[in-house]
């Protein structure tokens, strides 16, 4: 099965990851730089980030998150929100999907089980 490939390198828009370390702390910046990393390769749409402010707050969207959070959200190219994240300064975030993030994330999953199963198949022994 033929995958294509992009160079990882999340792009920001607005804010960049160099301010947020600045102001935030260079924790914050290595939890969203690890964060988009991940998400860059679980989501091959997302095509950049925008930190949504350097200043750690409590989270107002998930009240049992007790930690000071930054909000970073990702987008498609044609600026269609997939997914936000409350980064934390201990390299933990937590994942909240848009209604269209929720079906890239169906996707990929799917996506990701089929390219197990395929890798899986070709690792048997042949009799």
């Amino acid at each position: 099965m033929f995958t294509p490939t992009k160079a990882l390198q999340m792009v920001y828009k607005g804010i960049s990851l160099e301010t947020l370390g600045l102001e935030a702390g260079p924790e914050f910046m290595k939890t969203v730089n690890i964060a988009s990393g991940s998400i860059e390769k679980k989501y091959p749409r997302v095509a950049y980030a925008q930190i949504q402010g350097t200043t750690p707050h409590t989270s107002s969207r998930d009240k049992s998150d007790k930690q000071k959070v930054v909000t970073v959200g990702y987008h498609t190219s044609s600026g269609t929100r997939l997914l936000s994240i409350h980064a934390h300064n201990d390299r933990t975030w937590k994942e909240f999907f848009s209604r269209h993030g929720k079906t890239e994330a169906a996707i990929s999953a799917s996506l990701q089980k089929s390219s197990d199963a395929e890798a899986s198949n070709a690792e048997e022994p042949k009799k």
